[in-house]
């Protein structure tokens, strides 16, 4: 089985930057799992987010990641507390 990229798209990043290196290292954590595979460990979402995919991070929020299964790469698109989504 090959292993996904994981690609940070500046929405996520720029909400991360926002909190400190020790949530930013769990968050690393998490993500590493979806390397191997992300459909394992997440939960896709149905309209209008057909193609989105959902895990949570700290039992408050929500990372949004869409899979790009040709080139292998899992694209973290978003983030959100659990109460703004």
């Amino acid at each position: 089985m090959n292993t996904f990229f994981i690609k940070i798209k500046e929405p996520a990043e720029e909400w991360l930057k926002k909190y400190d290196k020790n949530i930013q290292r769990r968050f690393v954590n998490k993500i590493r799992k979806l390397q191997e595979n992300p459909e394992l460990h997440g939960k896709p979402l149905r309209k209008p987010l057909h193609g989105y995919w959902e895990i949570y991070f700290e039992k408050k929020f929500r990372i949004f990641y869409t899979i790009d299964r040709v080139n292998h790469v899992v694209y973290i698109e978003a983030i959100n507390h659990k109460d703004e989504c």
